[in-house]
């Protein structure tokens, strides 16, 4: 098994060197006794868009980050942790720019949600709507205008600021999604890739009706697929959910490796209220299957991590 109950580093690309190779020597030379845990490399892939998590294809490595080469030169000291966004995918990925240039016409036309997907005539009712768990502003949709038809199409964008949005949300009950992704984690595999988080997971389940957040069964229904295809590789899944907590606990009794979001937060609170009681209290009862940290690319979290853990004023207060 490649999970370590042990320090490990989570770092951007650019973040100790400014570069892969850099990253390589400084951990190597300083830090090779420390992090035995492992290192997250946070996206390294050719991204648009919201410092790599906007990925063109999982299966490059930005050229200014450097190269797999130097992945694998990492992997050799440390078992390596990436990202696999697996609700999204680069509005100028090659599979979108050719779902944008032809519209239904196009052979990667399944790997994206339309919205008549969800709902029959593609017109959501405004009180399904009003239950979508939101990202953005007023909903999760972005319009597009088809370039060889002029017709505009309306899919699912979960992120982004922009309109229409740079990330573009893929529907992974598609074979092309889920043949995209298995190809992914095949080829990390291949580069030494110990561990691998699965960016966004929550979101994946798309169902009309409900909040489309970690949709019950459904969601365990893809983790299943994904866990099947990641297991044969010699890959842990790590799940990455921002949610209350009691979330995180129903995946670690089905035994997945759940995120912890929660202890940054708890140290705070411990330290500012001059008493551990609730920090010890979580020590005892949290998942062991679970990876801790006590800060994230993200901040340190808050809501909604902490709901039903930290009260309001509690929060408010740190």
């Amino acid at each position: 098994m490649s999970v370590k109950n042990q320090v490990q580093l989570i770092t951007y690309p650019d973040s100790l060197g400014g570069d892969l190779r850099a990253l390589s020597e400084i951990l190597s030379r300083y830090f090779a006794d420390i992090f035995k845990g492992g290192i997250h490399i946070l996206p390294p892939f050719p991204s648009s868009g919201d410092r790599g998590f906007a990925p063109l294809t999982h299966l490059e490595i930005e050229p200014a980050f450097g190269t797999w080469e130097d992945i694998r030169r990492i992997s050799e000291g440390f078992d390596v942790m990436l990202d696999l966004m697996v609700n999204h995918i680069s509005r100028q990925s090659p599979y979108f720019e050719d779902f944008l240039k032809r519209g239904r016409k196009s052979r990667y036309a399944d790997m994206f949600i339309t919205l008549d997907k969800v709902w029959p005539g593609g017109n959501p009712p405004q009180e399904d709507v009003a239950r979508i768990f939101l990202r953005r502003p007023e909903h999760p949709f972005s319009d597009i205008i088809i370039e060889e038809t002029g017709q505009i199409e309306r899919i699912w964008t979960t992120f982004g600021k922009e309109t229409p949005s740079e990330q573009i949300d893929i529907d992974v009950q598609s074979e092309q999604a889920r043949k995209l992704l298995a190809d992914s984690l095949t080829h990390f595999a291949r580069q030494g890739i110990k561990i691998v988080r699965l960016d966004a997971v929550a979101y994946v389940t798309k169902k009309a009706g409900t909040n489309c957040f970690f949709v019950e069964p459904e969601i365990y229904q893809f983790l299943e697929w994904i866990t099947g295809v990641a297991a044969p590789l010699g890959i842990e899944l790590v799940l990455e959910v921002h949610a209350p907590y009691a979330i995180q606990r129903r995946l670690a009794e089905r035994g997945y490796w759940v995120y912890d979001f929660v202890l940054p937060a708890l140290i705070l609170h411990t330290l500012l209220s001059k008493s551990s009681r609730k920090l010890c209290d979580y020590l005892e009862t949290c998942p062991r299957r679970q990876f801790t940290m006590l800060d994230c690319h993200d901040g340190i979290p808050i809501l909604p991590d902490m709901e039903g853990i930290l009260e309001v004023k509690e929060a408010r207060k740190i």
